[in-house]
């Protein structure tokens, strides 16, 4: 499980990443993974990876059929219990750090 305090993101006590600029996320060592906006999460280059609709994070790129192409909102909730930020921030951490 993740825990989001203030801009930082743990798992298990130890910073896995922080947000930066509000919408930029960032891995433990400082490397941009990807930012977020309210519509769509993007690389670093610019590509949509994804977009919520309905109850799902919907991936680009991903057969329809694989698995982790529509990811419930309700796990990536799980994934970062108590947390206050954006459905569409949570879903770029799920999706850039994990769970």
């Amino acid at each position: 499980m993740l825990k989001i305090v203030g801009n930082e993101i743990f798992r298990n006590n130890q910073k896995v990443g922080w947000i930066y600029e509000e919408h930029h996320i960032r891995s433990h060592d400082n490397k941009q993974l990807g930012y977020f906006t309210n519509d769509f999460i993007f690389s670093n280059d610019g590509h949509r990876l994804a977009y919520i609709k309905g109850d799902y994070l919907y991936q680009y790129g991903v057969d329809p059929n694989a698995t982790g192409a529509k990811i419930p909102l309700e796990k990536v909730n799980q994934s970062m219990p108590g947390s206050i930020l954006p459905q569409m921030a949570k879903c770029a951490i799920f999706m850039f750090i994990g769970s």
